[in-house]
């Protein structure tokens, strides 16, 4: 399979100039904004901690979430980002559990972070 070529400057010029035509011309949609991502998470905690309702009923809600983001995929039908984030959160929970079971069963009540921290590395780090 033959390697493709590198656009050239002027034919990167020529394809910038016809995607803003076309933009104002309503064919093709402008380009979204730059998600501020720490801007984001702020507010979506915030939202989550104001939200109305009993434990239980937002719990049901944040378990019916999570089965809409693990089954996200990209345009090519691969699992995007945000389904590897939101499994990583299911792990890091089994494991944060099992790490609590496992100090309970050793008869402690207090841990440094530290050790917390290496019991759950190989799921950030993966």
């Amino acid at each position: 399979m033959p390697k493709k070529k590198k656009l050239t400057d002027r034919e990167k010029k020529i394809r910038a100039q016809t995607k803003k035509e076309l933009q104002e011309k309503g064919i093709i949609p402008p380009d979204k904004p730059k998600l501020n991502r720490k801007k984001y998470i702020e507010e979506a905690i915030q939202e989550y901690n104001d939200a109305k309702g009993s434990f239980y009923e937002i719990e049901l809600y944040l378990h019916r979430a999570i089965g809409i983001m693990i089954g996200k995929t990209d345009r090519r039908l691969r699992v995007s980002q945000e389904a590897v984030g939101v499994a990583k959160c299911l792990k890091l929970a089994n494991r944060l559990k099992e790490f609590h079971d496992k100090l309970e069963a050793e008869g402690r009540g207090e841990y440094t972070v530290k050790e917390q921290f290496e019991y759950i590395r190989d799921i950030l780090d993966a």
